[in-house]
């Protein structure tokens, strides 16, 4: 599960350059001249001011930092890097934790902070063209925050899963998103934004160079999670396919408030968009309860350290031996992400397990559609076992497919883990 900074964050960043940022009587200034053109765009007022501040990089970490302990700690945190490492969503080596600090440092130029109301913008953030676009992203999350309490949307997200929180964070991020792009074309018809400018050109290339940059080395799965609801949050809000034409289509406003009152569940849903839109499609996630794994693994030895839900997002990551690169702007534009094998996920429970030794082992116990399907994710699954060491079994019930993955420390108990499962939730079996 990631934290609820997440969300807040900006999709790129600028080449910093300590002599042309903001210092506070700027940047306020700037805040109130790009508010009512936002409040324009959106049809929305405004309910009250959006106080401005700056911070410097090393202030950003810090709050970054307390962002993540106070939400999770360090046993949280471990435990997702052992997920991760389990289910080859990293490298075993990478540091998770630190991994996550650089790619938010490299990628974050301002925010927009729930908890105060603020927005605040990098002091070393350049001025100019792509700083106002940046800013009206933000500023969008602001004005949503102050009709649909954004902080109290996380929340509840965060506390359910992985995969629910995701597609909370593609409509707010697609919001935003969206209202970014029609700035940016009505700003060049309007007189907002001089595209005429060649240094504000190459300054927009140069941007799209460091975002990139800043991407590489990072788990995919990571990189997805944090930047696909910037894309496909946009795409779900307009109900387009097709990138380009959703940056050019305005969310209908019925359609964004019932999105904000009652957000899609799944990263499913946020990919198969009509599975949330279309009364006839709608295909909530399925709960898998796997209380009595927990129950029979206890008596054993195991210690349920994390429980979860990772969705169809991480079945394709799992799955897919290359998936696309988002640091190539040509796949962020043209990438689907998901395959054969994660289409037709109903839902899934991950739980996350300790034994005496130190050893982690991890249950991910997921059902689907149909039978197809699960055969689908079953045979790919399997598959994996050539570039994941960690998968130690594969079963497969009806519509069901249970795998155990187990590091070197606990890959002795993971055949009387499997027998545990199977009579523990024998339904899945059948």
């Amino acid at each position: 599960m990631l934290p609820s900074l997440a969300f807040l964050l900006s999709a790129a960043a600028l080449p910093q350059d300590p002599g042309h940022g903001f210092d506070q009587a700027a940047l306020q200034a700037k805040v109130d001249e790009i508010l009512p053109r936002v409040a324009e765009l959106r049809g929305w007022e405004f309910k009250k001011p959006v106080p401005a501040g700056v911070k410097t990089p090393e202030e950003f970490l810090d709050y970054a930092k307390e962002e993540f302990e106070s939400e999770y700690g360090a046993e949280q945190l471990a435990a997702m890097a052992q997920e991760y490492r389990l289910l080859g969503l990293m490298d075993p080596d990478l540091d998770l934790w630190q991994a996550m600090l650089d790619l938010l440092q490299s990628q974050v130029g301002g925010f927009y902070d729930p908890k105060t109301e603020a927005f605040y913008m990098i002091s070393t953030f350049n001025a100019g063209l792509m700083a106002d676009i940046i800013m009206a992203h933000e500023l969008t999350h602001a004005l949503d925050d102050q009709y649909y309490q954004l902080d109290r949307m996380m929340a509840k997200a965060s506390g359910l899963s992985t995969d629910a929180e995701f597609a909370v964070r593609a409509v707010v991020e697609g919001s935003g998103t969206s209202l970014m792009s029609l700035y940016s074309v009505q700003g060049a018809m309007k007189g907002w934004l001089d595209m005429s400018d060649p240094d504000a050109l190459e300054e927009m290339k140069e941007m799209m160079a460091a975002s990139t940059e800043g991407l590489a080395g990072a788990p995919p799965f990571l990189v997805m999670t944090l930047a696909l609801p910037y894309l496909e949050g946009n795409k779900f809000l307009a109900r387009e396919s097709n990138t380009m034409k959703a940056t050019m289509t305005a969310p209908d406003p019925d359609e964004l408030d019932h999105a904000f009152r009652r957000p899609p569940r799944s990263s499913e849903q946020v990919l198969h968009f009509e599975k949330y839109w279309d009364d006839e499609q709608w295909d909530p996630p399925v709960p898998v309860d796997l209380s009595r794994v927990a129950n029979r693994l206890g008596a054993l030895g195991w210690e349920l350290l994390d429980q979860d839900t990772y969705g169809e997002l991480a079945c394709f990551v799992v799955t897919e031996e290359e998936p696309p690169n988002l640091a190539d702007p040509m796949a962020q534009m043209s990438a689907v992400w998901t395959n054969e094998a994660a289409t037709g996920w109903g839902g899934d429970t991950l739980q996350l397990y300790r034994n005496e030794a130190g050893g982690h082992l991890a249950v991910w116990a997921t059902v689907w559609d149909t039978a197809a399907d699960a055969g689908e994710f079953s045979a790919a699954l399997r598959e994996t076992a050539r570039r994941n060491p960690f998968l130690r079994s594969v079963d497969e019930g009806e519509t069901a497919v249970v795998a155990v993955f187990a590091d070197d420390a606990a890959a002795a108990g993971a055949a009387e883990v499997r027998e545990a499962v199977r009579r523990a939730v024998p339904k899945l079996f059948e």
